[in-house]
């Protein structure tokens, strides 16, 4: 078997609002067909002009090329070879960032051919599972107003009628004024009672304030019992992360915008986090999420696996959240587009807070042609 093609979906709403932190706003589709009729898809969550871009980029040199060079004619199931390829083949303009989440499309796309060409889920090829269901959590935004209680009511509310039983809270107006942050998170409590969990995200909003969010982190955490606080500061804050991490009661958690085995190994042995969360379509796909599960494993912290866009990214953290027993949760975004939801022909519904595992081959998802040929955007610059 071999590669035969690589087609990149750039999709886009026809408006997007460029202040607010919604992954589901556009997407990027990674699909490879292969000379055996057998075709995978994948997602890379980033630019999706980008993105297209990086696949598509013609050969400057063996350490400058456009991955469809190395990826085209090769056998899918040379994964990490191609996986290394791809590497060094974007190593000058490469190493984190657009090139990383291009082969995190990819590497997704051909763990789904695997699966399909052997009849087998991808949890299997990843070494079985250990759970059937995965509890879920709703992931959803503050309000741009920080005053804004009756939205944080209404978003708990709709979490309680979803069968939910955590809910994370993420950028917004949050992490401004230490009174409204306390607020917010207060009249979410007070809908959802004693027993839900709740997570903050604070979008990396005290990067210069470190003293200023552990001290708001804390009055949050003894107020409400919040759950964990993710995303303090900058990624490459390390080691603002360890000075979370050793002030604060709750979990501190990060790494959606932290890049392969090799930069998790330093955000996790010098930030000392609690968990940390890679996300399938920007950290080095399958491939690598399977090492940086095994890296946290080895330190004795949990793999939380981010996810805020369509439902190949739901479809591919559920096999590798069944396949590792230290994976606990599922991130379940509950944003109304039409990306989230109709990418794929399946959905995975959240039934007494908890979503099936899929058993089909390959990473068990269709995609939907109607929505690909509906949002799909030629970017012109």
């Amino acid at each position: 078997m071999e590669v035969t093609a690589i087609h990149v979906h750039t999709l886009s709403l026809d408006e997007v609002e460029g202040e607010k932190a919604d992954g589901s706003q556009d997407a990027c589709v990674i699909e490879i067909e292969t000379d055996e009729g057998i075709t995978g898809v994948g997602e890379a969550d980033s630019s999706p002009a980008v993105m297209n871009a990086v696949v598509n980029a013609p050969v400057s040199h063996d350490k400058s090329k456009g991955l469809k060079h190395v990826v085209l004619g090769r056998d899918p199931f040379d994964v990490e070879a191609i996986w290394n390829d791809m590497y060094e083949a974007s190593y000058f303009y490469g190493r984190k960032g657009a090139a990383i989440n291009a082969m995190s499309g990819i590497d997704m796309a051909l763990w789904d051919v695997m699966g399909k060409a052997t009849g087998r889920p991808v949890y299997q090829l990843l070494g079985g599972k250990h759970r059937d269901e995965v509890r879920a959590y709703a992931s959803t935004l503050f309000p741009a107003d920080p005053t804004n209680t009756e939205h944080m009511r209404r978003e708990a509310r709709d979490a309680l009628d979803d069968g939910f039983t955590a809910i994370k809270f993420g950028w917004g107006g949050f992490g401004r004024r230490r009174a409204d942050d306390v607020a917010l998170v207060g009249a979410a409590r007070e809908e959802l009672g004693p027993e839900f969990d709740i997570m903050v995200d604070a979008g990396m909003i005290w990067q210069d304030d470190v003293k200023g969010g552990i001290r708001t982190t804390n009055a949050v955490d003894e107020a409400h019992d919040i759950f964990w606080i993710e995303e303090p500061v900058f990624a490459d804050n390390v080691d603002g992360y360890r000075r979370f991490s050793r002030a604060c009661e709750t979990r501190v958690v990060g790494g959606e915008e932290e890049y392969t085995v090799y930069g998790f190994r330093d955000f996790v042995d010098r930030g000392e986090v609690d968990g940390v969360q890679p996300d399938v379509a920007r950290s080095g796909g399958i491939t690598h999420m399977e090492k940086i599960a095994t890296l946290a494993a080895e330190r004795g912290i949990p793999l939380y696996p981010h996810g805020y866009s369509t439902n190949l990214i739901i479809a591919a953290n559920l096999h590798l959240i069944a396949a590792n027993r230290n994976a606990p949760l599922l991130e379940y975004c509950v944003e109304d587009s039409p990306l989230r939801w109709d990418v794929t022909v399946e959905d995975f519904p959240v039934e007494d807070g908890t979503v099936q595992v899929p058993e089909e081959p390959g990473l068990g998802v269709t995609l939907d042609r109607d929505t690909l040929d509906r949002y799909r955007t030629d970017f012109a610059f």
